[in-house]
């Protein structure tokens, strides 16, 4: 593994998201089905307490996987041969975008404009 701090990292990051997740979860059913969220020795809610739980066995599996380890140091090694863009390349393709974008909202929005006339004119006529 020539990568291991940023695979590390990676299922830590995961690890948290897990614990994230599951502790929305667990909130939100202890509340749907009237389960108090009792507080484990005065210090943290169960939720909380079973959410952390939760985190750390995901990255402890994670990190025990020789696929998952494997997977990620080939991703990260992968990353490195990525050639970034530099930050005037960037400004200008955000610029394009945004450019294209505006441009693009503008004949949509007389194209809607026009219709609506038409509309009103056919479907709304006094006459």
């Amino acid at each position: 593994m020539r990568h291991q701090r940023f695979v590390v990292l990676s299922f830590i990051a995961a690890g948290v998201l897990a614990g994230v997740s599951a502790q929305a979860g667990l909130v939100s059913g202890f509340g749907q089905f009237a389960v108090p969220d009792t507080r484990i020795g005065g210090l943290v809610n169960l939720s909380t307490a079973l959410s952390v739980g939760l985190a750390a066995l995901t990255f402890m599996v994670l990190l025990r996987n020789e696929q998952a380890v494997a997977f990620t140091d080939e991703v990260v090694e992968e990353l490195t041969k990525v050639t970034w863009p530099t930050r005037d390349e960037t400004v200008r393709a955000s610029t394009t975008v945004v450019v294209a974008t505006l441009f693009t909202a503008a004949v949509l929005g007389g194209y809607d404009y026009l219709w609506k006339q038409v509309a009103d004119l056919v479907l709304f006529n006094a006459g």
